[in-house]
């Protein structure tokens, strides 16, 4: 068997000599094509055991493939007939998940030994798995058409920031790249959170002066909620904007990298051609380093591609940027979407604020838009909420009536006038009584109760009979709730007034007036006796 790796042309023309050219000497033919005779004479030997002794070969049958099967035969990769061989895809499965599970190679190994144990030696087992993943890893080059794709990411590590008279902090550096062009766009911002991740592809969108039909993202919480492998869901607010501008929203798959390749390129590349340059500069605000990186952008789009003559910027200017959609009118506005659960005080919690909501979505989960100046609650995409945004920490709760169930919102409305106004209804009496207990209460909290309790007297008698019953509270100088409600349970209310008994009772000997008990000037007080028990 031939162990070197000798071109395949030359066993082809060793064949080709005897078998066409009818060269029959084996010294001839090594001269010939320039190898030794030991080595021509085993070439025309294994073409005779595989069963090709003439010329030119057959395609039909595979006698190239059998031939070069039997010339050069792949030993480490292979196993010998009929040997029982594992589920590389198990095996792949198995070792995907080593992170949690620990499983390594030779412990899967071993337990395939123990089912078949005249199976693949570990070193076989390892070369036939590594040619599994080669032929399952092919990699597919994917044409990009003008304008249609822009993959965005945000690059690993943070860039320091050291502003004048204020603790140093970390940014992120935010990378854009065309599909078609390699066109890139680089920006920092101040954190990775929704309004920096909108800033950024708006910037984006205005340096490529228009719109990519589709943008391909990574799977980062800015961009997608819910990691579902078919439908992702996106980011509410990303979603807005992507409606705003006209272009789809295209996530990459989990653990698929070469799903967005060139953005994957464009951040290294950001890194080694942007950020390696302004390594030994102290940049002191995010604004003073964006401009620096326009400057790099320049430098970076205008340069020539490797073994090409014409660069990033050459391509994006033809194909690219004809075929981009046009920029809105107005840009769109920085929103901040969240999600949250309505409290049972019908209170959605915001950034430590709380705002309401109609008090019977308590307990179910609502989307909240935070704009500049206002904040908008949404139930099953209906706008159930508007309020003004609120920034004093004194004043964490913004309430709306219309929100409250009735009895809290009747609780709250409780005030003076609310009271008086209500009596007034009544009648002239139950005023009296109402003025009478806001008078001697100094706090007013107290009267409520009190007169939300004569109010609520209306519900087992009549107006007329409440006044009247008011009515003689005030004349007993009684200014209570139990007073009232003692008379209306006992029927008093109709009864001759006190101090006209005196006027109106006929004169009587026994009868003895008020005066009787006032001493006159000549009269004297008795002693008191004393108490002798």
């Amino acid at each position: 068997m031939v162990r070197e790796r000798i071109p395949m042309y030359n066993v082809l023309e060793v064949l080709r000599q005897r078998y066409q050219e009818k060269v029959s000497s084996v010294r001839k033919i090594a001269q010939l094509v320039n190898i030794s005779r030991p080595t021509v004479q085993k070439y025309l030997d294994l073409a005779v055991a595989v069963g090709i002794g003439y010329w030119p070969l057959r395609e039909e049958t595979g006698d190239l493939a059998r031939l070069r099967s039997a010339l050069f035969p792949d030993k480490k990769a292979s196993a010998s007939p009929g040997t029982l061989l594992p589920d590389w895809q198990e095996v792949e499965k198995e070792l995907k998940q080593r992170k949690k599970s620990g499983v390594t190679r030779r412990l899967l190994w071993e337990e395939y030994r123990e089912s078949v144990p005249e199976g693949l030696s570990y070193s076989q087992y390892c070369a036939l798995y590594s040619k599994h993943l080669k032929n399952g890893d092919l990699r597919l080059h994917v044409p990009h058409a003008p304008g249609e794709e822009l993959y965005v990411d945000y690059s690993g590590p943070k860039i320091r920031i050291e502003p004048p008279g204020q603790p140093p902090y970390f940014a992120s550096l935010f990378v854009a790249v065309m599909g078609r062009s390699s066109y890139a766009f680089a920006c920092v911002t101040p954190d990775m959170k929704t309004p920096s991740w909108i800033d950024a592809h708006r910037k984006t969108f205005e340096y490529l002066g228009g719109v990519p039909c589709s943008v391909i993202p990574d799977r980062t919480r800015t961009a997608v909620v819910s990691m579902h492998r078919i439908e992702p869901q996106l980011n509410r607010a990303f979603r807005e904007m992507a409606a705003h501008y006209g272009f789809e929203v295209s996530p990459a798959r989990a653990y698929s990298p070469r799903d967005k390749g060139a953005v994957e390129n464009g951040v290294l590349n950001a890194q080694r051609a942007l950020m390696a340059p302004l390594r030994h500069r102290k940049f002191v605000s995010i604004g003073e380093l964006n401009a620096a990186l326009l400057e790099q952008l320049e430098i970076f789009n205008r340069k020539p591609f490797q073994g090409r003559s014409d660069s990033r910027t050459t391509v994006f200017v033809e194909e690219d940027r004809p075929a981009l959609g046009p920029l809105p009118q107005t840009p769109f506005e920085t929103e901040n979407w969240t999600a949250g659960v309505v409290h049972l005080d019908y209170h959605v919690a915001v950034n430590r604020f709380y705002y309401s909501v109609p008090y019977g979505l308590v307990g179910q989960t609502v989307d909240v838009r935070l704009a500049a100046k206002t904040v908008e609650i949404f139930f099953r995409e209906e706008r159930v909420a508007s309020h003004l945004r609120s920034f004093n920490p004194r004043h964490r709760f913004s309430t709306l009536g219309a929100h409250m169930p009735p009895h809290h919102k009747g609780y709250l409305d409780q005030s003076r006038e609310m009271f008086m106004e209500k009596a007034g209804r009544i009648g002239p009496a139950v005023v009296s009584l109402f003025k009478e207990m806001f008078r001697r209460r100094n706090y007013p909290p107290l009267a409520y109760r009190s007169c939300q309790g004569v109010l609520g007297l209306r519900k087992a008698y009549p107006d007329d009979r409440l006044n009247a019953a008011c009515a003689r509270a005030v004349r007993m100088q009684s200014f209570s709730y139990q007073t009232v409600e003692g008379i209306l349970k006992h029927g008093t209310e109709k009864c001759v007034p006190l101090e006209s008994l005196s006027e109106n009772s006929p004169p009587h000997e026994n009868v003895r007036g008020k005066e009787y008990y006032v001493p006159t000037s000549g009269d004297t007080v008795p002693e008191a006796v004393p108490d002798v028990g």
